[in-house]
């Protein structure tokens, strides 16, 4: 566990942080955003369906007021995928 502060009000909360490295069975590295929402869309974990995550991950960077670049870009490749 480690400690995270959130720039919009200073809070600090206890958070854990996951790093896929190059040893990994999961890690796709540089691989383009549609392969990665491919990818996450058929993959599931202990926690659950790892859309879902990535879903929530996207809708509580928008609701703290930050664009993470790759993560929407997944999201939106993840509602295409959805729709076909």
């Amino acid at each position: 566990a480690i400690d995270i502060r959130f720039d919009n009000d200073g809070s600090v909360e206890e958070g854990l942080v996951y790093i896929a490295t190059a040893d990994n069975a999961a890690y796709l590295g540089d691989a383009p955003v549609e392969e990665i929402a491919r990818h996450i869309a058929a993959a599931s974990g202990p926690s659950g369906p790892n859309i879902e995550y990535l879903l929530r991950l996207a809708e509580s960077l928008r609701d703290m007021g930050h664009h993470d670049e790759h993560v929407h870009a997944i999201e939106e490749h993840l509602a295409a995928l959805n729709k076909a």
